[in-house]
């Protein structure tokens, strides 16, 4: 590959910057720039607490008792929580409960 160097005075960087600044800075406040999107690790998906808590219809309270009965085991990453969507299927497969559409 190859590089091409440019070189620009402090008047062009600075404007050529401000430029790419203020782009950026539209998107965001337009809501173009693109969503985060969930974690995938090796083709597994995960989820929030807040979307695994809908899905499965129950409490914040009920995902905690089912995290210390070992129900539903989390996978954290850093401060953040996630449920795969494989320990969702056995905390189904556990409980008999249903999955809310």
């Amino acid at each position: 590959m190859s590089q091409i160097l440019t070189t620009y005075s402090d008047k062009e960087f600075k404007e050529l910057l401000s430029e790419h600044v203020k782009e950026a800075v539209r998107c965001a406040l337009d809501g173009e720039q693109s969503q985060k999107e969930e974690p995938v690790i090796h083709g597994i998906g995960y989820r929030t607490r807040s979307e695994t808590r809908k899905l499965l219809g129950i409490a914040y309270s009920t995902m905690h008792y089912w995290e210390k009965a070992k129900i539903l085991v989390p996978c954290r990453i850093g401060r953040k929580v996630f449920y795969s969507d494989e320990a969702i299927r056995e905390a189904l497969e556990k409980t008999g409960k249903g999955v809310k559409s």
